[in-house]
């Protein structure tokens, strides 16, 4: 396939159109071998990328969507050990045993299973790609280091204040927006902090209520007062807020 046909085609994929993400940084003989070797896979709630095909495809890189690593007990009980959103690259080479986690999708998601002959080749190369994907990785890391503390000593508001920032950080457009998506479902969120649904629920509406958040939807809400917001997913326990109501300074305390 011809370069000019090969951008055609993936001129759709935020993978190649977004110029901070790993196609983007690809020669044209680059993107056309990745492009013939690789194959896109759509997903739907519930799919699972199932190990055999890991074994295959163990290189898989997120267009759009949220693909969740689970966690599967014997007695029923799941946990969400860590979100994978668009730009991700998931490389589980010569992970000995994938079994203790499953890719899991949490709504509609689009991705490609890269070939991991041309992408090795394509990084011993092409500088940066070098850097797209070492800073994609190093941010996972990060990710899943705060994630760890969070769920070990945050409380429940605390954690949901630090879900809303990570949401915002990992955010394409939010610059030109002051809409944060929330792109996972309240009961999967309830999975990823370790939490009940109804608690997950009873936090938001703490925030509205504290007038520090403004939720026009389930999927989205509006931060009202950040510095607040942040004080709170940092752990302070002394935060107090000054509110005017009916012309008078009404100062509430988040306990």
């Amino acid at each position: 396939m011809k370069s000019a046909e090969v951008k055609d085609k993936c001129k759709q994929c935020s993978l190649y159109s977004d110029s901070r993400l790993f196609c983007s940084k690809l020669r044209g003989d680059e993107l056309c071998e990745l492009s013939d070797q690789s194959r896109t896979l759509s997903m739907k709630r519930g799919d699972t990328l199932k190990a055999k095909a890991l074994e295959t495809w163990p290189i898989v890189a997120i267009d759009g969507g949220v693909l969740s690593m689970q966690h599967l007990l014997q007695d029923g009980r799941k946990t969400i050990a860590a979100l994978f959103m668009r730009g991700d690259i998931i490389d589980l080479r010569d992970i000995s045993n994938r079994n203790r986690g499953a890719l899991i999708a949490l709504g509609n998601v689009s991705l490609c299973r890269l070939s991991t002959q041309v992408f090795e080749r394509i990084m011993e190369k092409n500088v940066m790609a070098q850097k797209v994907i070492w800073e994609n990785l190093r941010d996972q890391a990060f990710r899943a280091i705060d994630h760890s503390g969070d769920i070990a000593k945050k409380q429940a508001l605390e954690k949901l204040a630090s879900f809303i920032f990570e949401c915002r950080n990992r955010q394409e457009n939010f610059s030109k927006s002051e809409i944060v998506d929330i792109p996972v479902r309240r009961i999967d969120l309830a999975e990823y902090l370790g939490m009940q649904p109804e608690t997950v629920s009873r936090c938001f509406k703490e925030l509205e209520k504290r007038e520090i958040v403004e939720a026009p939807s389930l999927s989205a809400l509006r931060i009202k007062n950040v510095p607040v917001l942040r004080r709170i997913a940092n752990g302070d326990k002394d935060v107090t807020i000054n509110r005017i109501d009916n012309g008078r300074i009404k100062v509430l305390k988040i306990a």
